[in-house]
Parts: structure tokens; sequence; C-alpha cells
């Protein structure tokens, strides 16, 4: 009997265990996931912006420098710690 008892308080951990780790998994990969979203979107308007600047002004590399600091402090704002 003594054994029973044993096998079911294990089964009843390993469920336990399993379910929080799942439930973590899942409320992690949607942070995660939101963060590539966010990060794919500002990369893109990045890269659309210099594509423009480049066009429009050859030679003004201030335009792009401004670019490359905001894009640097919008990264900081996405992966920062909340």
């Amino acid at each position: 009997m003594k054994l029973l008892y044993t096998i079911v308080a294990s089964l009843a951990i390993i469920i336990l265990i399993g379910s929080t780790g799942a439930a973590i998994q899942q409320q992690a990969s949607g942070i995660i996931a939101n963060w590539r979203e966010e990060f794919r979107v500002l990369t893109d308007e990045f890269e659309d912006a210099v594509s423009d600047a480049i066009d429009q002004e050859t030679n003004n590399l201030t335009s792009i420098h401004k670019l490359v600091d905001d894009y640097r402090t919008n990264l900081t704002k996405i992966f920062e710690n909340p």
C-alpha cells in the first residue's frame, strides 16, 4: 500500500511540474513574440527611412545619423526591462 501512495504522489508531482512548465513557456512565448513583432516593424521602418534618405539626399549624412540614433533609442525601449 505504501508503494501505491508513493507512485500516486510521484505522478501528481510530475503532472504539477509539467503543467507549471507549460504555463510558464506559454507566457514567455507571448512576450518574446511581441518583442519579435515590434523589432520587425521597427527594423522595416528604419530600413525604409534610410533608403528614402539616401535617395533624396546622397551627401547629407546628418539625417542618416539621426535615423540611426532614433532607431537605437527605440530598440532600447523595446528591450528594456519593464
